[in-house]
């Protein structure tokens, strides 16, 4: 294990480890000496992975266990947990059903399609509904939704999935590409590319008892990878994400794919993106299988990843000073980056040149409104956190 991670964060991993494989080290019995097991807690309930440990958490401990109030804590939002994973699940199923009957063609990402992978399917968080369709199916997807009760959410963050409220509370995502658009063009085009082959090569599953249309095994692990890039790009993403991929890749039957999921990693020039994930769920989060490891196994680059999964916890909620990701650590990177910004918030009225003053001053009040509401870091520091992860991306090819 890495000497940069503390006791507590090498203990969870293990843990998680246990979880998702059945394995158990030596070390694990170490460190459960060592480890301060109510910061462990307190980690796993920060990256939404708590529940997935109830099972670990409650054997019999030759160290410090966890003690009973911490235990009874863990098992009620492991239960709570239960309950929202068949809520969604049904709701999912039901969003489905409407939509296809009235002939839209759609697919489920993520969610109870991810969760079926894990050995407790129940356990494994999530709190909205994901859907992939076509995008010149979007009008008619979303007169079918209103029409059933929903309702489009006033604060929408994003250009290529729109957001929807329901009565009981559950959001319910409506997206028109695998992922929203990166600063890469080439990333973009490609995900263009695969949509109608998206569609063309989707899959009825079992999922937690019910069927559900997901995508191929080859294109679920690219929109998993996009998933992740996409959020670190932005701030960050906790240890679920890691375990997604952990859980996808540990199945004998996914070994035929691994070809064709190389392929679409490199068409999409995430290749190396991918190489990093793997060596991080490998050397720390029990991944048996590294044929989809490719080129080089960089330990210390994993290492370095892991700790920045840490530092920000669930999608970089835990570092004040995380905002976005800039491709180098220079000014032209900086103004790039909020010029992008401009451009995705703004897409419309983007288009027009003479309007660019003046949705920058926009922006950049939204900026420090946001910044002050939310109590995040000084500017100063967001930008050198910043720049300071982008040598991250530069390690991983991500800089062009």
């Amino acid at each position: 294990m890495s000497t940069k991670l503390s006791k507590e964060q090498r203990f969870l991993c293990l843990l998680l480890c246990q979880t998702l494989t059945g394995g158990y080290s030596r070390e694990t019995a170490e460190l459960c000496h060592q480890a301060d097991v109510k910061e462990v807690i307190r980690m796993a309930q920060q990256h939404k992975v708590l529940p997935l440990l109830y099972g670990v958490l409650c054997e019999d401990w030759q160290g410090e266990a966890p003690d009973a109030a911490d235990l009874k804590w863990v098992e009620s939002i492991s239960r709570t947990t239960v309950r929202q994973s068949y809520r969604l699940l049904f709701l999912t199923q039901y969003l489905v059903r409407i939509l296809e009957d009235a002939g839209v063609p759609v697919l489920v990402l993520k969610g109870s399609g991810v969760a079926e992978l894990y050995p407790v399917p129940e356990l494994r968080k999530s709190g909205d509904v994901d859907v992939l369709i076509p995008g010149d199916r979007l009008e008619d997807a979303t007169r079918i939704l209103t029409g059933k009760g929903f309702y489009i959410k006033e604060s929408q963050h994003a250009n290529h999935h729109l957001v929807f409220g329901s009565e009981d509370g559950i959001d319910l995502e409506l997206h028109t590409m695998l992922a929203e658009p990166f600063r890469d063009s080439g990333i973009n085009r490609c995900m263009e590319r695969l949509l109608t082959v998206c569609f063309e090569k989707k899959e009825y599953k079992e999922c937690m008892g019910v069927s559900l249309p997901v995508l191929s095994e080859s294109h679920q692990a690219l929109q998993l990878l996009l998933h992740m890039l996409q959020h670190f790009l932005r701030a960050g993403f906790g240890l679920k994400l890691l375990c997604d991929w952990v859980v996808f890749w540990n199945r004998d039957e996914v070994q035929k794919i691994v070809p064709g999921f190389l392929e679409l990693a490199d068409e999409c020039n995430v290749k190396k993106f991918s190489e990093t994930i793997t060596m991080v769920c490998k050397e720390f989060l029990g991944l048996r299988n590294d044929l989809v490891m490719g080129g080089s196994r960089d330990r210390r680059l994993a290492e370095d990843f892991l700790q920045d999964v840490f530092a920000g916890e669930e999608f970089g909620k835990a570092d004040k000073d995380r905002m976005v990701i800039v491709q180098e650590n220079s000014l032209s990177a900086y103004v790039k980056e909020f010029h992008y910004q401009m451009k995705m918030n703004h897409p419309k009225a983007s288009r027009h040149i003479i309007l660019w003053p003046a949705l920058w001053v926009i922006t950049l009040v939204v900026f420090l409104r946001n910044n002050r509401k939310l109590k995040r870091g000084k500017v100063k520091d967001i930008l050198r956190s910043a720049g300071n992860r982008s040598r991250l991306l530069q390690q991983m090819g991500l800089d062009k």
